[in-house]
């Protein structure tokens, strides 16, 4: 291998994971490249530190394709070909991925839509005007566990109340322990060290959140350049609009490399079952703790859920959200999974056959 092209590969995030993924290449006509932009089923690839290629996938893969996990994203590393005489390389394959940030896709379909892959850092962002909200964090945070890899909570727009940050981010901090929480204000990234010591050469971070919520104005100032245009917020929302349009992944300025994505007006989840217990694995524990084990958490006596929500150290509306994010998942999965469906109504039937029976013995004792 040249040293150029190992620095490339470095540079670009290629690392032991990869090179143990049985990456050898078995012609020498083919060679790795990183996914940098995909659109309309052609995708953007960084082939060495200055040389970018489009490329298509080539026909035998498209013809085992099955769902949207079988074809490229922005992130991946690919195994390509450059055909004589052409300027438009051949994508043969897709290199096992590291993690990969997904969501369902939006509408009715039971597929998934790939926000990034083999990202370290999912860089949860958003601001602190009426963007402020905790349950969509919490779904944020799910994506980002499921994919194991480290949530980062970007708190944009500071300036706009400057005498308060400090608590916001206390409370943000105290609501998602173990996260780490940074204030952003578009006036002063420059003085953002923390930026510099996650974006490292070779590491990759994507940048996830509502429309308006500044991860534009932020990935302009990383690359160094206006990348991506701007717009201002609504006045009468306090909203922003979408500015991308689509995921890019891009060289920062300390190095490290960095994906943007549209913002999101929904993030439905999947089958994020283990995203949604790492970001509550204190109610999971709860629930270990009731007396009985197919307790349902409503009047059940030794119910740990209630007796933590009767003494207020689970609050009502993280129980709330966790049943919703729950049943979600759950849902999801059912679309995917007959067996699934089956058990769920099998314990639906038990549970409508036990409600039953205690109205007719309630009604019995009055």
């Amino acid at each position: 291998m040249l040293s150029s092209e190992k620095e490339f590969l470095s540079l670009f995030g290629w690392d032991d994971f990869f090179e143990s993924q049985n990456s050898n290449l078995n012609s020498s006509s083919l060679f790795l490249a990183r996914v940098i932009c995909e659109e309309r089923n052609l995708y953007r690839l960084q082939v060495g530190i200055d040389e970018v290629l489009w490329a298509s996938v080539s026909g035998k893969k498209l013809f085992k394709a099955k769902t949207r996990v079988d074809y490229p994203a922005v992130g991946d590393w690919v195994v390509v070909e450059l055909p004589d005489l052409s300027d438009r390389g051949v994508i043969h394959d897709i290199i096992p991925r590291k993690t990969m940030i997904h969501r369902k896709q939006v509408g009715s379909s039971a597929d998934m839509q790939i926000l990034s892959t083999n990202v370290d850092y999912v860089f949860v962002t958003t601001s602190v005007n009426e963007d402020l909200n905790y349950r969509r964090i919490e779904r944020y945070l799910a994506v980002a566990w499921e994919a194991r890899a480290a949530p980062v909570i970007l708190l944009t727009k500071a300036d706009i109340c400057t005498e308060k940050i400090a608590a916001i981010v206390a409370d943000v901090q105290s609501e998602f322990p173990g996260v780490p929480v940074h204030a952003l204000s578009k006036d002063d990234f420059a003085k953002a060290d923390f930026l510099s010591e996650y974006l490292v050469k070779g590491k990759t971070g994507v940048f996830i959140g509502s429309s308006g919520v500044g991860k534009s104005t932020l990935v302009n100032f990383l690359i160094g350049h206006e990348q991506i245009k701007t717009q201002d917020v609504r006045e009468s929302d306090g909203k922003g609009r979408h500015t991308t349009t689509s995921r890019s992944l891009y060289v920062s300025r300390y190095g490290g490399l960095i994906i943007d994505t549209p913002g999101m007006r929904e993030l439905q989840l999947a089958d994020h079952a283990e995203g949604v217990t790492a970001q509550f694995s204190d109610i999971e524990d709860l629930t270990k703790e009731c007396r009985f084990s197919d307790c349902r958490h409503q009047a059940e006596p030794g119910c740990a859920i209630q007796e933590a929500l009767a003494e207020e150290s689970l609050s009502e509306e993280r129980w709330t959200s966790y049943q919703k994010l729950e049943a979600e998942v759950r849902h999801g999965q059912r679309r995917q999974n007959k067996v699934l469906l089956a058990e769920d109504r099998k314990a639906w039937k038990k549970i409508s056959l036990q409600t039953r029976k205690e109205r007719h013995l309630k009604k019995g004792f009055n």
